[in-house]
């Protein structure tokens, strides 16, 4: 049975509760306020909202301290932030809910504005089903799960290359179209099928691989691991056992891994990276720069590589700060023999930014959004001769034109089987 939208007010103020109340009637929301820490508490403990609007200047608290209540209760709906604090002090609650894994709509600053606040938050007070189990059992079954790459650009020179893509998990599912991550992981991990899907995809990452390499393309390949596989004790054995049966260099793999996991238990994901390490893989740090991960672990943690979290690449066009940070950590990486990729390379002037730092790697829709294995083979094999456009970018087809194209292949599955379900 679905339930209500439910909008959750910790705000303080009580013109712009006012407000808040009068969107949540427009837009058919149910909605519960609280403006005390213990009173947040007492609410979550027994309803998950929907949406949240968090003041960051309640009386009595740093107004932050919501944000460690939100993560108690395992709970991260998205976020509008509100606040009378000035700009700079929202972009950086912004920037600290981001990294705390919660996905903030916006900023808004009092008096607030009732229509744009309903702008805001009335695109997200749908009601989606949960996905049940079986649906993701069957999805498994059935392949309904596919990869799209984003290539990764070596900038060391003065002609970028090629020298990798990373692997990214789609749902082409029979109802809903195509699902990007965001919509379905949570699910996986609540049923506990994270394990099944990374060994899914881990397995089709390499064989693509493999079938580059055979093809004379030996690309780099990055996967992203759950946090939860950290403590999958079968999993450093099966992917071994992986990548010999497909023959491939386990120095062409990279794991990619959050901050997250490595602020616990660290004496067992020590074990458990160094496992993957010795095995020869390579492992990221994903993420740096926006976590709250102790700068110590990057030399207690046998990591290879550190990626920079775009959200901090993103402020060093108009932020002084951001740039010295983002100097400093490749400062740091380099004196660690670590290299270093950029995440999230949108313009020009990003890119000869963050090579005058020092990167190693970039990754971005400047070069190319995340595309099927075929248009990956015709972006390596035309470069650099596919870009960069007038525009900026180089020529590739984007992340949003692939989801067209697979949405419109969900349609005709729908027509061609009348049940809703793809045919083997």
């Amino acid at each position: 049975m679905s339930v209500p939208d439910l909008l959750l007010i910790f705000e303080p103020d009580s013109g712009s509760k006012r407000v808040l109340r009068d969107v949540a009637d427009r837009l058919g929301c149910e909605h519960v306020e609280t403006d005390s820490t213990q009173g947040l508490h007492d609410v979550l403990s027994v309803r998950r909202p929907t949406l949240a609007v968090l003041s960051i200047d309640c009386v009595g608290t740093d107004g932050l301290s919501a944000l460690q209540i939100l993560e108690q209760h395992d709970l991260r709906p998205p976020t509008l932030l509100v606040g009378s604090v000035g700009d700079r002090l929202l972009a950086s609650a912004k920037r600290t809910a981001e990294a705390r894994g919660l996905s903030v709509l916006g900023v808004a600053s009092r008096p607030l504005d009732a229509a744009a606040v309903e702008v805001v938050l009335s695109p997200h007070l749908s009601v989606v089903p949960p996905i049940p189990m079986h649906e993701i059992e069957r999805a498994l079954m059935e392949h309904e799960f596919s990869l799209v790459f984003q290539p990764k650009v070596n900038i060391k020179s003065e002609s970028p290359q090629i020298q990798g893509v990373e692997a990214l998990v789609r749902w082409l599912h029979p109802r809903r179209g195509l699902l990007n991550p965001r919509e379905f992981l949570f699910a996986v991990e609540e049923h506990g099928l994270m394990s099944r899907l990374t060994d899914y995809v881990m397995t089709e990452a390499v064989r693509q691989a493999g079938i580059w390499r055979a093809d004379g393309m030996p690309l780099e390949m990055v996967v992203n691991l759950s946090p939860r596989l950290v403590r999958d004790r079968g999993f450093a054995e099966r992917l071994a056992t992986l990548l010999q049966e497909n023959d491939f260099p386990p120095g062409q793999l990279v794991l990619d891994v959050t901050e997250s996991p490595s602020g616990e238990d660290r004496d067992y994901v020590l074990d458990a990276f160094t496992s993957l390490r010795i095995l020869g893989v390579g492992l990221a740090l994903d993420n740096f720069g926006t976590g709250f991960s102790s700068l110590t672990e990057l030399y207690r943690m046998p990591f290879s590589e550190i990626k920079v979290d775009q959200a901090l690449i993103a402020d060093v066009a108009h932020e002084r700060d951001a740039r010295l940070i983002v100097k400093g950590i490749t400062n740091l990486a380099q004196a660690l023999k670590l290299s270093v990729c950029a995440e999230g390379i949108e313009t020009h002037q990003m890119l000869e930014f963050v090579k005058s730092a020092g990167f190693d790697t970039a990754q971005g829709r400047f070069f190319s959004g995340a595309v099927s294995a075929n248009q990956v083979e015709r972006i390596v094999r035309s470069w650099p001769s596919a870009g960069p456009a007038a525009t900026g970018r180089w020529q590739a087809i984007t992340a949003g034109q692939f989801d067209a194209a697979a949405a419109a292949r969900v349609v005709q599955i729908r027509k061609a089987n009348g049940k809703g379900e793809i045919s083997k």
